[in-house]
């Protein structure tokens, strides 16, 4: 049982994404946690496994998350890679009018980088890049699976998408032969 968004409790499941540009999937996984904030370093973990098992030695360049996923022991753990992670209002980090809000103690540092005109500039990609791949997923699947059970559901989540990846690559190829 997960808290709604709307009120009262959801039997359902936590789903993160991973998304590259186009909004390709580097990595989709099932948290029964309703929060975001442990789920940072696991997902940094498996993208970087699917990227090495796919093959693609070149590292990520920069990652970017909202400020669900802001937690000062994820920003040690990770502190070697490229990471952007809205830690105050992700308006005014994005470079839009709003309310601002102080840093948690530990997430200064982070604050600092997204308080730079590059900073404010790389993270207005976020948006841009995971919120359309949820929508399309929900769009293309719907918000409802046939399976219960977190490992059934982990496996539904996962061939949904890669239906979505293969769809994208469809996509693709279609459109650069014509």
């Amino acid at each position: 049982m997960m808290l709604s968004k709307h009120g009262g409790f959801v039997q359902g499941y936590n789903i993160q994404i991973a998304c590259a540009r186009r909004q390709l999937l580097l990595a989709i996984e099932v948290q029964d946690n309703p929060s975001d904030m442990t789920a940072l370093v696991p997902m940094v973990n498996k993208t970087q496994v699917n990227r090495l098992a796919a093959g693609i030695e070149q590292p990520i360049l920069l990652w970017l998350a909202d400020s669900g996923y802001a937690s000062t022991s994820a920003f040690e753990a990770l502190a070697d890679l490229p990471l952007l992670v809205s830690v105050t209002s992700e308006a005014h980090q994005a470079g839009f009018e709003a309310k601002r809000e102080s840093p948690r103690g530990g997430q200064h540092e982070m604050a600092a980088r997204l308080a730079t005109p590059l900073g404010r500039q790389q993270y207005r990609q976020r948006s841009a890049l995971v919120e359309p791949g949820f929508a399309q997923l929900f769009q293309r699947f719907g918000r409802r699976l046939n399976y219960r059970g977190h490992d059934s559901v982990d496996t539904e989540i996962k061939l949904l998408g890669a239906v979505h990846n293969l769809s994208k690559l469809f996509d693709h190829r279609a459109r650069t032969r014509s």
